[in-house]
């Protein structure tokens, strides 16, 4: 008879985001109010300020990855 495991999620061991992050999600929550109020910009303009934000947030995190390795 095999014994039941029992799994818990312990929620004081997650860490909160950093700051990068946080900065990341709300420049693109305050673009897509912009653009919903905005009679010019299109959601094209909502996807095209997505795809930069997120190529420099990506850029952003290795870049400090990479400046925490020691060799």
């Amino acid at each position: 008879m095999e014994e039941k495991k029992q799994v818990t999620l312990d929620l004081t061991k997650l860490s909160m985001p950093n700051m990068e992050f946080v900065v990341y999600v709300v420049a693109l929550i305050v673009a897509m109010i912009v653009i919903a109020i905005s009679d010019v910009l299109t959601i094209a303009s909502w996807f095209e300020f997505y795809l930069v934000t997120t190529a420099v947030y990506i850029l952003s995190r290795g870049i400090a990855k990479a400046h925490n390795v020691s060799e």
